[in-house]
């Protein structure tokens, strides 16, 4: 399909990673991952009680959100929001520039009401499959518009270095923060895969891990295409998705 208008259907991608440049890895972990939605109040509570629906069909272990969650104060959509806290899995998010723009506090307050976790410049220890997993967050790069401080290297120092950890980065660029921390896969959205062609062209220019996957330094690094719109209300020649990704 060339041309996508709206939210419509469920475009899930199998992603098989495979981190291995550490002396200790995990088994088996399944990964739900949603990337800039960019909800407003037009999109459908049908599609998004169906978008919940089939992802509890996958039994994640995690589902995660990688940014640019609204395109509207949360205020306009609380309905939408709401439907999240029917996920089986656990559940976190992170900001992306345009969740900032619109009021990451009170988008904050109604996803934590409704089982969604903030972790934005935080960590969270947890156990699944029997196995002990890091799952870290930034907040976004815009973050220091609104003043907020984005304390990574004090993050990362934190950080137990024995065990498999996870960030969620909105921007695939703050993969340059890293260096010598043990992160074994970074997950971020932000680019849309540049959304239309040939404008995918141009976003390439600025943007180095631009859609799929990469690997820096010992770090892997998926960015996904998203599955919303921004802008123009369509994608061209640019498909979306929704990365369901198992860690083997």
């Amino acid at each position: 399909m060339s041309l996508q208008v709206g939210f419509k259907y469920f475009p899930f991608k199998e992603i098989e990673l495979k981190p291995r440049a550490f002396s200790h890895s995990i088994s088996s972990l399944k990964i739900v991952q949603l990337s800039d939605l960019h909800l407003h109040k037009k999109v459908k509570l049908d599609y998004l009680k169906s978008l919940v629906e089939k992802i509890n069909a996958l039994s994640p272990d995690l589902v995660v959100f990688t940014g640019d969650i609204i395109q509207t104060p949360s205020k306009n959509i609380l309905e939408q929001l709401q439907v999240f806290k029917n996920f089986d899995a656990p559940t976190y998010y992170v900001t992306g520039n345009h969740d900032i723009f619109y009021g990451s506090v009170p988008l904050k307050k109604t996803l934590e009401d409704n089982g969604v976790i903030c972790l934005d410049n935080d960590v969270v220890k947890l156990n699944i499959n029997g196995e002990n997993i890091q799952l870290v967050g930034i907040s976004d790069r815009y973050s220091f518009a609104k003043g907020i401080k984005r304390p990574i290297k004090e993050l990362y120092a934190s950080l137990d270095k024995d065990m498999f950890t996870l960030l969620l980065a909105h921007q695939p660029k703050d993969i340059s923060h890293i260096k010598d921390t043990r992160i074994d896969i970074q997950l971020s959205g932000h680019t849309h895969g540049g959304q239309v062609f040939p404008f995918n062209y141009l976003v390439r220019l600025v943007q180095p891990y631009f859609r799929g996957l990469y690997t820096h330094n010992k770090t892997l690094l998926y960015v996904t295409s998203g599955l919303g719109y921004w802008g123009v209300g369509f994608r061209y020649k640019v498909q979306s998705e929704i990365p369901v990704i198992r860690v083997t």
